[in-house]
């Protein structure tokens, strides 16, 4: 199995348990989303994400809170309405995806070398790994601040919903404040496999399939200057004429399957320049604003603002890399 299989099987194994759906190309039992049990599932799951972000923004328009769960109620309606935005554009093109994923894994499959392969797969690691700790790192600190002020007399309050209101401290208000910091949770975790790393593994392979079509043509090139120091020129230009279609062909289907990309991806993309846009100037009032800035609630702003920026630069950053790899694989 190769590392682009290994890791578009892995991610459409874990977006399936996350309730999004089964995006892998091949039909499986063990990855059915068409029955009803697992219809129920995710229509519950997705439900509860909406609401959830409804009352988050009427608490933003039409609620009555202290100043800062007022900001923080607005940050959370405009990053989750953006996320539940996110969602819809991955699942409705869930199809388009499956083909996609059988491509991403076909073109250039005969060229790949194992070392770049496993340079991308660490690549692809890494950069997951620094984004989920960005992403909970930020929900931890949510949860700190909240317990902080429940230790101070106050209630515990990560996720700012229209109900509860600010002075109700019955069982059931308890309940809903701790229910949805889990739908929180849960939501971050949907949202890291489902869509933001998803994109951005999705955009490392189309990378490295570039480089591997460049180091193709090297070794091409190597290859005939050998036949031909061996004087074997003929042979080197049937080898040369082979080679050139053969590289040809795989560089119009890498560019064909860029419009692909770009159909599935593109909003994703697009929306999270306008999220990290707009909560930071709402992140940055609140640092400027606060009165009395805590130590956990400047964590949860820096953690919140560290995950957004570090997505958008690895979309930005890896489009930009596609871009010279596409101007240098067939120089």
């Amino acid at each position: 199995m190769n590392k682009n299989h290994y890791i578009l099987k892995t991610y459409c194994d874990k977006i399936f348990l996350v309730g999004s759906g089964n995006f892998w190309y091949q039909k499986t039992e063990s990855r059915n989303d068409k029955t009803l049990l697992y219809k129920i599932y995710s229509c519950v799951l997705f439900f509860t994400y909406g609401f959830m972000t409804v009352l988050e923004i009427m608490a933003a328009m039409m609620g009555d809170f202290p100043e800062d769960e007022k900001r923080d109620s607005v940050t959370f309606a405009t990053s989750h309405t953006v996320v539940m935005i996110k969602f819809i554009s991955i699942i409705k093109n869930k199809e388009l995806l499956k083909t996609l994923n059988r491509k991403m894994m076909m073109i250039c499959e005969a060229h790949e070398e194992q070392t770049l392969m496993d340079e991308m797969y660490r690549t692809v690691k890494i950069n997951v790994v620094a984004y989920c700790v960005a992403v909970y790192g930020s929900a931890t600190f949510y949860v700190f601040e909240g317990l902080r002020k429940f230790y101070n007399g106050s209630h515990f309050v990560t996720i700012v919903t229209y109900y509860p209101s600010n002075d109700d401290d019955t069982l059931a208000a308890t309940i809903v404040r701790i229910a949805t910091t889990l739908v929180l949770l849960m939501m971050l975790l949907t949202m890291i496999i489902s869509v933001d790393t998803y994109t951005m593994a999705y955009l490392i392979m189309y990378k490295y399939k570039f480089i591997t079509l460049r180091h193709y043509f090297k070794r091409l090139r190597e290859n005939v200057d050998e036949l031909v120091a061996a004087g074997k020129a003929r042979l080197a230009a049937e080898k040369l004429a082979q080679g050139l279609v053969e590289g040809i062909k795989m560089h119009n289907e890498l560019l064909s399957l860029s419009k692909d990309i770009d159909k599935a991806f593109g909003t994703v993309m697009a929306l999270q320049l306008c999220q990290s846009s707009g909560s930071a100037v709402s992140l940055l009032l609140q640092i400027a604003l606060s009165d009395q800035l805590t130590f956990t609630m400047g964590m949860k702003i820096f953690f919140f603002l560290a995950a957004m920026y570090l997505l958008l630069a690895l979309f930005l950053c890896n489009a930009g890399e596609i871009t010279y790899q596409v101007c240098t694989s067939i120089v």
